[in-house]
């Protein structure tokens, strides 16, 4: 079972049912980043040494992609019916059931320079924020549905302030800085 691209998925129901007004349970957001956190390690793990991921993580991650996938699915069914609710079921039936990806490589981003400071940014976390070029920042959009932004490390600070807020006034939780 692919579990990273499950949780992927539910990330992705997570964001949209947030674009729609609604409130995520405290613990359900807990419970992906715990699931996301539990299936990057068996993944970097099953990279490592190329056999089967740990069953012991396992056993902790299915229960909590579980719990979050029965919550996200109830209230889309509310929020938009029984047949957005089956299409995202669907989707993330495909996420279990594709292929595993390699993790990203840790350490050094390609293509940065070595005195650069480098943030990767969910594309939609950058609506209605300033431009990052304005503070003098590079972007290089991935193909991930991530944003790859670098630059001196105190207008990359700046920008994530600008960030944060713009988060704040749409009333979505959290803010995630990956640091890939």
């Amino acid at each position: 079972m692919n579990y990273l691209a499950a949780a992927k998925a539910l990330d992705e129901l997570m964001l949209e049912l947030l674009g729609k007004g609604l409130t995520i349970a405290p613990h359900v957001v807990e419970d992906l980043k715990t699931g996301r956190a539990l299936a990057s390690m068996a993944a970097r793990q099953q990279a490592a040494s190329q056999e089967p991921g740990s069953a012991a993580l396992e056993e902790k991650i299915a229960p909590a992609l579980e719990r979050v996938e029965m919550n996200l699915l109830a209230l889309a069914e509310m929020a938009e019916g029984a047949a957005w609710a089956d299409l995202w079921q669907g989707k993330i039936a495909g996420a279990y059931r594709s292929p595993p990806q390699a993790p990203p490589i840790a350490g050094k981003m390609r293509g940065v320079p070595r005195d650069a400071y480098p943030i990767r940014v969910q594309t939609s976390a950058l609506a209605g924020c300033a431009p990052p070029e304005a503070l003098d920042l590079t972007v290089a959009p991935q193909e991930d549905g991530y944003t790859l932004i670098y630059g001196t490390k105190e207008n990359i600070s700046v920008f994530l302030k600008d960030i944060r807020l713009q988060q704040e006034k749409q009333g979505k939780v959290g803010f995630k800085r990956d640091s890939n």
